[in-house]
C-alpha cells in the first residue's frame, strides 16, 4: 500500500475505514432520568467578541482571525443551544452549565497550563459570567473548571452519579478544546456521550470538522440539533 495513501481519503472514507477497525461508538439511550445536557463555556471570555479573547485578539491586531467563529456563535450554535436548552426543559431533562472560572478572586488557584494561555478568570469577573440568552435558569447546576475537561478539576463526575445521570449531550465551545477534552474523559468513564455538531464551534472550520471526526469513531455519537430534538420529543 501506497505510504500516502490516506491523505487521499475523503473523511468520510477515513471516518468508514476507522469504523471498520474499532466499530462504532454505541448510541446511547436517552431517558428522562439518565439524561443531561451539557452546556460547556458560553460565557463572556471565549464566547463574546468584547471580551476575554476577543478583546485580546483585537489588542494583537488579529481580531480578524475570529470572524468564522463569531459568525458561527451567533448565528448557529447560540440558537441552536437555545433550542435544545428549551427541549431539555420541556421534557424535565437536567442541565448543566460549565465555565472556565477561578474559585478566587484573583484566579490564583487556575492551573499553571492556563495561566501560561492568559486563560486565568477570576470568579467575580465578566468573563465569568454565562451569556444571558443561554445561561442558566432556576435551580440548573452551575459547575466551575479550570482544566479543559470538566471531569479534572470538579467534582462532576460524582454530581452525575448521585443525579443517576449516564448519558450526556454536549454542547458549547470550543469544539477541538473543551468540548472534545470533556467528551473524551466522559467516554473513558463509560458516559453514553453525543455531541451536537451544529451546537458547537472551533475558532476554524479545519479544527471543527477534525475534532468531531476524531471524537466520532471512538468517544461520542455525532448528531445535529435536529436530529437530538427528534430524539428529546420522543422521549
Amino acid at each position: 500500500m501506497a505510504r500516502d495513501s490516506t491523505t487521499k481519503m475523503s473523511n468520510q472514507e477515513l471516518l468508514e475505514k476507522l469504523w471498520a477497525l474499532f466499530g462504532r461508538v454505541r448510541e446511547p439511550k436517552l431517558t428522562k432520568e439518565t439524561t443531561a445536557l451539557l452546556c460547556i463555556d458560553l460565557q463572556y471570555v471565549d464566547a463574546h467578541p468584547d471580551f476575554g479573547i476577543g478583546a485580546k485578539a483585537r489588542a494583537l491586531n488579529i481580531g480578524d482571525f475570529l470572524s468564522y467563529y463569531w459568525f458561527q456563535l451567533e448565528d448557529v450554535v447560540i440558537p441552536n443551544v437555545q433550542r435544545l436548552q428549551a427541549a431539555s426543559r420541556r421534557k424535565g431533562i437536567e442541565l448543566i452549565h460549565l465555565r472556565v472560572a477561578a474559585t478566587t478572586a484573583d484566579g490564583r488557584d487556575t492551573t499553571l497550563r492556563y495561566k501560561a494561555m492568559g486563560l486565568v478568570v477570576p470568579r467575580d469577573t465578566k468573563e465569568a459570567q454565562f451569556l444571558p440568552e443561554v445561561g442558566p435558569q432556576g435551580d440548573e447546576l452551575v459547575i466551575s473548571k479550570v482544566t479543559s475537561s470538566a471531569f479534572n478539576s470538579t467534582n462532576i463526575d460524582r454530581l452525575l452519579r448521585n443525579l443517576g445521570i449516564r448519558n450526556l449531550i454536549i454542547t458549547g465551545v470550543v469544539t477541538n478544546g473543551c468540548v472534545e477534552s470533556t467528551t473524551r474523559s466522559a467516554a473513558e468513564l463509560d458516559y453514553g456521550t453525543i455531541v451536537v455538531s451544529d451546537a458547537t464551534a472551533a475558532m476554524a472550520p479545519q479544527l471543527h470538522e477534525h475534532s468531531l471526526l476524531s471524537m466520532s469513531y471512538k468517544d461520542a455519537a455525532i448528531k445535529t440539533t435536529e436530529e437530538v430534538i427528534a430524539i428529546l420529543e420522543a422521549i
